[in-house]
């Protein structure tokens, strides 16, 4: 009986270290994905929207997510994207007065379009 039981935790231990190899390894795969898609920034709404700077291939987007939606709401130049300094490495993000600052050039052009 204590044989069987002993037996039975290292058969776990196994497995979940197996499980745990197994990640690691689809990690790598689908982490490459992920790197023709980045959210560089995002200033949350509401409790289910938000604005965002993503990285899609080489161009970046000011974009809603939301819920039901996500939109894109207009594309950044590459001067802004230079402006803004923004890094497509996820480890050095906009700050939040350059995202502050995208956000008012975005919604000054929004609204001289609505006018015209």
């Amino acid at each position: 009986m204590f044989f069987s039981i002993v037996k039975l935790i290292i058969f776990l231990i196994i497995i979940i270290y197996l499980i745990n190899i197994s990640l690691k390894y689809l990690a790598k795969y689908t982490n490459q994905a992920s790197q023709k898609l980045r959210i560089i920034q995002k200033l949350n709404v509401t409790k289910t929207s938000a604005l965002g700077i993503v990285q899609i291939g080489e161009k970046y987007y000011v974009m809603s997510l939301a819920e039901q939606q996500n939109q894109i709401i207009r594309e950044l130049t590459a001067s802004e994207a230079n402006d803004f300094m923004l890094n497509p490495t996820p480890k050095t993000p906009a700050t939040p007065q350059q995202f502050k600052h995208i956000l008012e050039v975005t919604t000054k052009k929004l609204s001289k379009g609505k006018k015209e």
